[in-house]
């Protein structure tokens, strides 16, 4: 079972109370993979938030009819954080594909629809995990901004 401490601290909980983390927690599941296992797979039907709980998480753009490589990272997800929040943002499609990016890795899988239905009920954990949320694709989508400035500069002093 999932401690209520690792919830609070983790990026997409922060500032929820006791009793809200204890229902969230109801609705956890943890899952083990190994290295270079897939998680999910871009496209696929988002059906639950997930929180790197050990290890880390890639999450890369594979490209259709080759083989996944660590070239294709978008962005590393270490312990704490949230990642497949898209399972709570319509049309609930994974945008990347995730793997494990260390020799194992634990994930907290947390489902989607009893998610939205606590929100429904509480719609005060609805706004803070939301605003959670926000918060993580605007630092993810700056560090992608960040992640293409530097290729492409890298690209422009050696490809002369």
């Amino acid at each position: 079972m999932v401690s209520l401490d690792f919830l609070a601290q983790s990026e997409v909980f922060k500032g929820l109370n006791s009793k809200q983390l204890e229902e969230i927690r109801k609705y956890c599941d943890i899952k083990e993979f190994r290295e270079e296992d897939v998680i999910f797979s871009e496209g696929e039907e988002a059906t639950h938030l997930c929180i790197v709980l050990e290890g880390q998480v890639d999450l890369r753009f594979d490209l259709p009819g080759n083989p996944t490589s660590d070239k294709n990272t978008i962005s590393s997800v270490p312990e704490g954080q949230a990642f497949l929040w898209s399972g709570l943002v319509p049309p609930h499609k994974a945008r990347l594909s995730s793997y494990c990016a260390s020799r194992y890795c634990k994930i907290i899988k947390v489902d989607r629809v009893s998610l939205i239905t606590l929100f429904e009920k509480d719609t005060k954990a609805g706004y803070v995990m939301m605003s959670n949320i926000a918060g993580i694709v605007a630092r993810r989508f700056y560090s992608l901004q960040d992640e293409i400035v530097k290729r492409s500069g890298y690209e422009a002093m050696f490809s002369w």
